[in-house]
């Protein structure tokens, strides 16, 4: 019972290699080395005197003992996972690690800098927050809170409203004095160069709508990214014209490096919520969390 005990931990780090796919990526989930991880793995091996996992230089595969021993090793993680999270529900006072993760042009500009009043209010909580230009799964990478843009389609998730920030088009000024401002009436948009964001749709197309009217643009763009910010970069060095978030662009204009046009036309709103698993999941922790988010986003 004593080698079992000893070996918990070690049999959770086994699981979460098998989860992440790797050393690397489960050393990068629970901020340890690749070589800590290994050296870990090696160790549960020796102490059960079989082989879990067989190594390549690219690749690691599960034996058959080590499915089998994953099998318990997921259902001791959860138990684990269920126990704190019991006793953390059960308390008043919010506190343990909270995961966090968002975009990185979203984390960076609008979550980044309000964290601090969150982190003095809350000393027990401890934020880790990851950023990351790609789909997560909530539950499957065990994070508590997922920041996102867009529509929700999982309806076993729970969304909470932030914020709906506004898209214009922007150039910068030597794109303008080398081909001119697009016309209002999107006659010669055309002939313009565009770049475009393609995180939602790569299908190449604006929505532009004023008052009761509304068009659409299809164009084939100069440039296409997953990132605003790359994004802004392109249409700061004049490579084409850009619709971004007012919130990236406002410094920007001011300095007149950026200048908005088509400025009688709205462009898209973009929907950001926080998504958690379900109400069920709902501890002290994460519930501050959410609610310190609306007010401040409500507040800004």
């Amino acid at each position: 019972m004593k080698c079992a005990l000893m070996n918990i931990n070690d049999m959770l780090v086994f699981a979460e290699v098998v989860d992440r796919g790797g050393f690397t990526a489960a050393g990068n989930s629970l901020g340890k080395p690749k070589s800590a991880i290994s050296r870990t793995v090696s160790r549960l091996e020796a102490a059960l005197n079989v082989v879990l996992l067989e190594r390549s230089t690219r690749h690691h595969t599960l034996t058959e003992i080590g499915k089998i021993y994953y099998v318990h090793c997921v259902r001791i993680k959860e138990e684990v996972e269920s126990a704190a999270s019991s006793i953390e529900t059960l308390s008043d006072t919010p506190f343990g690690k909270l995961r966090v993760t968002t975009s990185v042009t979203v984390g960076q500009n609008l979550i980044n800098p309000i964290l601090d009043g969150f982190i003095k209010a809350y000393p027990e909580v401890l934020l880790d927050v990851r950023l990351m230009n790609r789909r997560v799964n909530i539950i499957e990478e065990n994070f508590d809170v997922l920041i996102r843009v867009g529509i929700l389609q999982d309806s076993n998730l729970m969304a909470r409203h932030l914020c709906s920030p506004t898209l214009h088009w922007y150039a910068s000024p030597d794109y303008i004095k080398r081909h001119g401002i697009p016309a209002e009436d999107l006659s010669d948009l055309s002939e313009h160069h565009c770049v475009f964001m393609n995180a939602f749709s790569e299908n190449a197309e604006w929505q532009f709508s004023r008052g009761n009217s509304s068009q659409r643009f299809q164009f084939t763009p100069r440039f296409a990214c997953d990132d605003y910010r790359m994004l802004r970069q392109r249409v700061l060095d004049g490579v084409g014209i850009g619709e971004l978030p007012d919130y990236l662009c406002k410094d920007f204009e001011n300095k007149g490096q950026l200048q908005k046009v088509l400025i009688s036309w709205q462009g898209s709103q973009v929907d950001i919520h926080a998504v958690v698993a379900g109400r069920k999941s709902m501890t002290p922790k994460i519930k501050v969390f959410l609610d310190y988010l609306i007010e401040t986003f409500r507040a800004s």
